[in-house]
């Protein structure tokens, strides 16, 4: 039962930071640092793609489980900021 408990607060803690993670890695100052070094870029987005992907998949698991209306918003709160960051990296991808 422990490790249930475990497994639900790892998935929360996703669902909480994922979105503020990837707009803190969409940031002009880390987009311009990794500019510098070709491989901190393919990282960046790497770590930014898969840190979005898995957040927006806790986040529609838990939009569609039985849960409370508390989840259910910090749910909604991380698919805007993941999708968000996401749309910034592709202007910042673009604009090069």
């Amino acid at each position: 039962m422990e490790s249930l408990a475990t497994l639900i607060l790892v998935m929360f803690i996703l669902l909480l930071l994922s979105g503020p993670i990837n707009i803190g890695l969409t940031n002009r100052r880390i987009q311009e640092l990794c500019r510098k070094r070709r491989g901190l870029t393919a990282l960046r987005r790497l770590l930014m793609l898969g840190l979005g992907v898995v957040g927006i998949f806790i986040a529609i698991n838990f939009m569609y489980e039985t849960t409370p209306l508390g989840p259910k918003l910090f749910s909604l709160i991380a698919i805007g900021g993941n999708i968000y960051a996401l749309k910034r990296e592709i202007d910042f991808s673009k604009s090069r």
